[in-house]
């Protein structure tokens, strides 16, 4: 579930502009469906950096993962392991993921605490 810091941020910060009306199949007008306050698109953090909480910039999101009802579970993060090493991913738990300045996400982590995770098979 959604921190409330966060769902508040992010329901904030992503307030899409209002869609004009549609027209049923049936010749009536309706209003589009909105997002629920709390919710949001995943593409609000797909791409976005990631800083540990000694203030390292530890990688950025690359995915979200689903359980089997739907339900966000975890976010993978691209691990930037520094020069000459290859990248990584690691799934952190999406309750330990938090919403900062400039959108970036921000964990309650250090960047060793990060980079020891088990690693992630992520295959698009």
């Amino acid at each position: 579930m959604l921190k409330p810091t966060l769902a508040a941020a992010l329901a904030i910060s992503l307030a899409a502009p209002a869609a004009p009306a549609q027209t049923t199949a049936s010749g009536t007008t309706s209003a589009p469906a909105a997002m629920a306050q709390g919710q949001f698109r995943a593409k609000a953090i797909i791409d976005r950096d990631v800083r540990s909480s000694d203030g390292h910039n530890v990688g950025e999101v690359e995915d979200m993962v689903l359980d089997a009802q739907g339900r966000v579970v975890g976010v993978v993060v691209e691990v930037d392991r520094g020069i000459m090493r290859s990248d990584r991913h690691v799934m952190i738990p999406f309750d330990r993921i938090r919403m900062g300045e400039n959108r970036r996400i921000e964990l309650p982590m250090t960047r060793d605490e990060v980079r020891a995770m088990p690693g992630f098979d992520y295959r698009d």
